[in-house]
C-alpha cells in the first residue's frame, strides 16, 4: 500500500461497505476499504437470504442505479421465489436463497478487481478531525490512513457483545473482533449513541434431522431475476428446497419454564431488538395465545452441510437452546455446528445526519447501514450506495444524490431515518411507503436508471439496452391499443371455452388488458410484440394498464408534494426567531435543520401549525428570494 491518502475511505466491507466502495471507485474516485479481515467480506451473518416484501424492491433499485446486490444474488442463488403474487403488485416482492459462500466470494472478486479500490486490512480505532472536518482514520497499528471523505460502514462491530443466557462476551459476529475506538471517537466529537440487539437462530447439521413430513416451499420457475444486466435464469429442478415446520407446545413450555434465563427478560439487558424479527422467547411473551409458530428450514450454501433455522434464533443459553431445538419435529436427535446467540451492539442516532446520509457535524463523514439503526442487508447495502455516491461526489464538489420517497423504498428509508429516527433496528416495510403503487418490483428501472446513467454508474450499453427496453413496451402498448378481439375472435373463443367468460362486444386489446379477470398469457400469442418481452416488462404494461386511474392520481398527489419540496429552508435560519412554534418542533427543527418545507412537515413531532408558522416567517423575512 503505497499511497496512504484517498479521496473516498470506507470502514467496513459488509453489504453497505461494498457498494460504497465499488460505487466511489466506478466514479472514478481513489478509494481504499478497511476491513478486518482479506476473506470475509459481504457476510451473511444471519439469514442466508436476500430480498422478500419491500427488501426486494431495494435489491433492484440498487441495481437500477449501478450497485451490485442485485447481480450477486441472481448469480449465487439456490432458490427464487416471487411473494406476495397473489395480492396487489404493491407488495410484490422477489427473494432468493443465496448461496452464503459463493456470494461472499463474489463481492470479494469484484472488490480485488475493480479498479481505484485498494483493500487495506486492519482495525479502525479512531477518526481524524480537523476543524470539524474529516481528514483520516487511524489504524490499531497506529497508522492514519488519510482520506477527503469517510464512510462509517461498521455493521455490528461497534462494541459489540454477543449474549448467550447468562454469557457476556466480548466478540463481533462469529467470534469476529470488535471494534471499540470508533464508538468513543464519534461520542468525543458530540455524536449520540445507544445500543440496539439482534439475534442469529443456530445451523443444525443436515444429516442429524428429519424433514419427511416437513412441508416443502419449492422455488419458482419464472424468468425472474433482481439485475436488469441477468439474462440466465436456474430451471426450478435445479434449485435447492426449503421447508416449512411448527413449533410445538413443548417448546413453547421449555421457554416459558426459562424464561428468566433469557438476558432480554432477566434485566442484564436493556438493548431494544427488532420488532419485526424478534427472538423466539419474545414471540412466545407476545404472542402467549399461540401455542405453535412457523419455522423455515433454509439451505445456507452448497459448500456446507447446514440448514438455517428461519424464525427461531434465540439469545437463551445453550442448554436451553438444546431442549427447545430436540422439541421441534423431525429434530430429536440433531446436531449443532453453531448455536444461537444475541449481539449487541452501539449505533448512532440518524436524525443527526443530512438526507445525503453525510453528519452534520463533520464535513465528509458519512455513515450507512446498521450504524444508522437499520437492520437487514438490503437496507444496508442501499444506504451504502447512496453515501458511496454522495462522498465521491462531495469530492467533485457536486450536489449529493437524495431520493424521494416517491422515487424509491431507499427514498422512504434514509427520510424516515432521518427525520422520525428510531427506537428499534428499522426494517423496511411496504406499509411505511405511502406511494408504494408507484414503487413496484417491476418499474424500478423506470424510476431510477436515468439517475444512475447521469451518476456515470449505468454504462453506455447497458443504457442503450434499457432505451430499447423502453421502447419495446410502447410498441406493445401501442399495439394492444391498435388491435380490437370481437365476440367471435379466437381469443374470445378461448376465454369462454377455458374460463366462462364471454365477450360481448369488440375491444382492444388494452381495454381486456384492464379486465383483471382476463388472463394475460392467454392474449400474449395474438399480440406479436408482447412476445419476447421479460416478465418485469409484462408484468409492468398490465400493471400500468389495470391501475391507470389509480396511479395518475398517486402521481397528481406526488406533484402536490413536490411543490413544498421546492420550497427551501435556508441552512442558517435561527428558529429561536420564528414566532408561535410549538417547543418541541423548535427542538426537532433545531437538531435536523430540513432543506425544504416537505421535509419539515414530515419530522415527528412537527405540527401542521407549526409548519404555517414557518412558512409565514419564510415570506416575511425571505420574500424576494
Amino acid at each position: 500500500m503505497q499511497n496512504k491518502n484517498y479521496e473516498v475511505l470506507v470502514v467496513g466491507a459488509g453489504h453497505a461497505g461494498v457498494e460504497a466502495a465499488l460505487a466511489a471507485a466506478r466514479l472514478h474516485k481513489k478509494t481504499g476499504l478497511i476491513n478486518l479481515y482479506t476473506d470475509k467480506i459481504a457476510l451473511m451473518p444471519c439469514n442466508p437470504s436476500v430480498g422478500g416484501p419491500a427488501k426486494g424492491i431495494v435489491v433492484r433499485e440498487i441495481d437500477a442505479l449501478g450497485g451490485e446486490m442485485g447481480k450477486a444474488a441472481d448469480a449465487t442463488a439456490l432458490q427464487t421465489k416471487l411473494l406476495n403474487s397473489s395480492r396487489g403488485p404493491g407488495v410484490w416482492a422477489l427473494r432468493v436463497q443465496s448461496d452464503k459462500e459463493e456470494y461472499s466470494k463474489y463481492m470479494i472478486n469484484k472488490v480485488q478487481n475493480q479498479e481505484n479500490l485498494d483493500l487495506i486490512v486492519g482495525a479502525a480505532i479512531d477518526l481524524v478531525v480537523e476543524n470539524n472536518k474529516i481528514v483520516g482514520v487511524q489504524l490499531q497499528t497506529g497508522e492514519i490512513i488519510y482520506a477527503k471523505t469517510v464512510v462509517l460502514t461498521t455493521g455490528t462491530y461497534l462494541k459489540s457483545l454477543i449474549l448467550q443466557g447468562e454469557e457476556k462476551t466480548e466478540s463481533g459476529p462469529n467470534g469476529e473482533m470488535t471494534t471499540k475506538g470508533i464508538s468513543g471517537s464519534l461520542k468525543a466529537l458530540g455524536i449520540d449513541l445507544f445500543r440496539f440487539k439482534t439475534g442469529t437462530p443456530a445451523r443444525i447439521y443436515k444429516d442429524s434431522v428429519d424433514l419427511t413430513n416437513a412441508a416443502p416451499e419449492p422455488g419458482t420457475d419464472a424468468k425472474l431475476a433482481f439485475s436488469f444486466s441477468t439474462k440466465t435464469f436456474t430451471p426450478i429442478e435445479k434449485q435447492e428446497m426449503c421447508y416449512l415446520i411448527h413449533t410445538t407446545k413443548e417448546t413453547k413450555k421449555i421457554i416459558e419454564e426459562n424464561l428468566h434465563r433469557s438476558p432480554m427478560y432477566s434485566g442484564t439487558v436493556e438493548s431494544i431488538g427488532p420488532r419485526y424479527c424478534p427472538s423466539f422467547e419474545d414471540k412466545v411473551v407476545r404472542f402467549g395465545q399461540k401455542d405453535t409458530h412457523q419455522i423455515f428450514i433454509e439451505p445456507e450454501s452448497k459448500n456446507l452441510d447446514t440448514w438455517y433455522i428461519q424464525g427461531f434464533s434465540t439469545s437463551m443459553p445453550i442448554d436451553v437452546q438444546e431442549k427447545m431445538l430436540k422439541s421441534l419435529p423431525g429434530f430429536e436427535n440433531m446436531r449443532v455446528k453453531h448455536w444461537s446467540y444475541a449481539i449487541e451492539y452501539d449505533c448512532i442516532d440518524p436524525m443527526q445526519l443530512k438526507p445525503s446520509l453525510e453528519l452534520q457535524k463533520i464535513q465528509g463523514l458519512f455513515t450507512a447501514g446498521q450504524i444508522n439503526g437499520t437492520s437487514g442487508y438490503e437496507e444496508a447495502a442501499g444506504q451504502g450506495l447512496i453515501a458511496g455516491i454522495n462522498a465521491a461526489r462531495q469530492v467533485d464538489q457536486k450536489e449529493p444524490l437524495i431520493l424521494k420517497r416517491n422515487e424509491a423504498y431507499i427514498g422512504v428509508m434514509i427520510d424516515d431515518l432521518i427525520n422520525k429516527g428510531v427506537w428499534e433496528p428499522y426494517r423496511l416495510l411496504t406499509s411505511r411507503a405511502e406511494h408504494r403503487l408507484l414503487l413496484r418490483n417491476d418499474n424500478a428501472e423506470q424510476r431510477l436508471k436515468e439517475y444512475g446513467y447521469k451518476i456515470g454508474l449505468i454504462q453506455e450499453d447497458e443504457w442503450k439496452e434499457y432505451l430499447n427496453y423502453l421502447d419495446e413496451n410502447e410498441k406493445a402498448v401501442q399495439e394492444l391499443k391498435e388491435i380490437r378481439f370481437t365476440p367471435k375472435s379466437e381469443l374470445a373463443e378461448i376465454l369462454l371455452n377455458k374460463y366462462q367468460i364471454s365477450l360481448k362486444q369488440g375491444y382492444s386489446g388494452y381495454e381486456l388488458m384492464k379486465m383483471p379477470n382476463i388472463p394475460v398469457e392467454e392474449m400474449i400469442p395474438f399480440i406479436p410484440s408482447m412476445q419476447n418481452l421479460r416478465i418485469n416488462q409484462i408484468q409492468s404494461i398490465t400493471i400500468n394498464a389495470r391501475f391507470e386511474g389509480y396511479v395518475k392520481k398517486e402521481l397528481e398527489q406526488v406533484e402536490r408534494f413536490n411543490k413544498l419540496e421546492k420550497k427551501q429552508i435556508p441552512n442558517d435560519l435561527n428558529y429561536d426567531n420564528v414566532a408561535n412554534l410549538a417547543s418541541e418542533a423548535r427542538q426537532k427543527l433545531k437538531k435536523i435543520r430540513p432543506l425544504n418545507i416537505g421535509q419539515a412537515s414530515r419530522i415527528t413531532g412537527v405540527n401542521p401549525a407549526d409548519i404555517q408558522m414557518l412558512l409565514f416567517y419564510l415570506k416575511s423575512q425571505y420574500a424576494n428570494d
